[in-house]
């Protein structure tokens, strides 16, 4: 009897147990796709651990977009996004019916049709595995069917379980110009530790026997890229400052403490080309171009940030394009002037202003920005002679600022100040001051005059 007893309870266990299994499906079955793609892709990759959790977020002042469970269909449906160029294309986040103009799908696409030829910024997630293809797929297929809050969709769910990545990153270096037409100044291949941020300079030297005029340059580095940055020294710098050429100088060890030599060699830098996406490809205007003497040597300085749990790896190609001496008019100088007087308060809106007097006559004919993730606007004003209070230079987006190039130079005579308004958002809970690591903050203007 007690045997009996024993056995029904089993039985009565395993029947409920398949009825709460039979329930469960059945509830999954409930979902409705945008369900689905919430829980099986934008909780895992992008809002729980990932930069699209909360308007705390580090990152929130760029992105401007939340992604977390209840919020996430209002803030990507039919929204413009904060990319510039994205707007110029006329693309939404989401755009219902129209994935060729939803944004997100060009951002979780590795193909060169997607990202890399818009300029839409890095790809999705970033610093993680890439989405699977069937992923992709299930949310190209809902937003090709109206991206449906509610509803399901007519496609086939197992395509979220698929995890395949759909891509890695196939990175294809530049190729080399003609040798009669430039050079090409490589950094190889380096890693970058998981969850952290590695920054790198790296003397080369460019190979050009006599003095050369630079008219064009391209660049590409792999993903993950905080900023690219290349250097001369100053005339002044001391011989025990000039660094071996091809060796990797850290600026920080694993346990984020600055290495003093390297530190100590900035201060004699006079930045050269300038970039924060991880292409460039800049043409100097008709007649006008960089001198660079014989046997020139260029300090190259990359920083990229890893918040994977893997390790990642860094790479960049400069290919430097050169004109005969007689094609050119005028030489290039660079622009270089930063603010390191920023203090940020914690939770709240900062406008940090500064002039910059201008010593000497100058025709710009090119202008862009530096800062890190807490900048929310950029803009350059003229501060007297006739162009007293315009604004020249205006950008919103602080990983890929505009690039304001003048077709007619800006012509300042001296006597006059290039004043830098920049607002901050200091989302985080400490104060926030000048630095530099992407924790801390910036304010540069660079540019190119003659």
């Amino acid at each position: 009897m007690k045997k009996i007893l024993i056995l029904t309870s089993v039985v009565l266990l395993l029947l409920l147990n398949f009825e709460r299994c039979d329930d469960l499906e059945l509830d999954s079955k409930k979902l409705s796709s945008f369900d689905l793609i919430q829980q099986k892709v934008l909780n895992v990759s992008c809002a729980i651990g990932g930069c699209h959790h909360s308007e705390s977020d580090l990152s929130f002042a760029e992105h401007r977009l939340v992604l977390h469970e209840g919020t996430s269909y209002a803030n990507m449906v039919d929204v413009d996004p904060q990319n510039e160029h994205a707007r110029e294309d006329n693309l939404k986040i989401v755009s219902p019916g129209n994935p060729e103009l939803s944004l997100l799908l060009h951002k979780l696409h590795c193909h060169e049709d997607h990202e890399h030829q818009h300029d839409y910024g890095n790809l999705m997630p970033l610093g993680k595995e890439s989405l699977s293809a069937g992923q992709i797929d299930f949310i190209s297929k809902w937003i090709e069917q109206g991206a449906p809050k509610d509803g399901i969709i007519q496609a086939d769910t197992n395509l979220l379980n698929d995890n395949i990545p759909h891509c890695e990153e196939e990175f294809i270096p530049l190729a080399p110009p003609d040798k009669d037409k430039g050079f090409q100044v490589k950094v190889d291949e380096f890693e970058v530790a998981p969850q952290f941020e590695r920054e790198i300079f790296v003397y080369k030297e460019v190979g050009n026997e006599e003095p050369i005029f630079v008219n064009k340059i391209e660049m590409k580095m792999r993903k993950n890229s905080h900023h690219f940055l290349v250097n001369t020294f100053s005339n002044s710098t001391p011989a025990n400052k000039i660094p071996e050429v091809n060796s990797i100088r850290d600026l920080r060890d694993l346990d984020n403490k600055y290495i003093l030599p390297t530190v100590s060699q900035m201060e004699f830098q006079i930045p050269t080309i300038a970039s924060q996406t991880p292409e460039l490809d800049y043409n100097f205007p008709p007649g006008v171009a960089l001198k660079m003497p014989a046997h020139h040597r260029l300090d190259i300085n990359l920083h990229y940030v890893n918040k994977s749990l893997n390790v990642i790896k860094g790479e960049c190609y400069v290919n430097l394009y050169t004109a005969e001496a007689n094609q050119v008019t005028h030489e290039a100088q660079s622009i270089f002037l930063s603010n390191e007087t920023i203090m940020l308060p914690a939770h709240q809106k900062t406008i940090v202003i500064k002039s910059f007097p201008i010593v000497q006559p100058m025709k710009i004919f090119m202008l862009t920005s530096h800062t890190h993730k807490l900048s929310e606007r950029f803009e350059i004003q003229v501060v007297g002679g006739p162009l007293n209070g315009k604004i020249i230079y205006a950008s919103s987006n602080w990983h890929h600022p505009a690039i304001k190039t003048f077709d007619l130079p800006l012509e300042l005579t001296g006597g006059e100040s290039l004043k830098m308004i920049v607002t901050y958002n200091n989302t985080t809970d400490k104060p926030v001051k000048f630095g530099l690591t992407s924790e801390d903050e910036m304010a540069i203007i660079y540019g190119y005059f003659y």
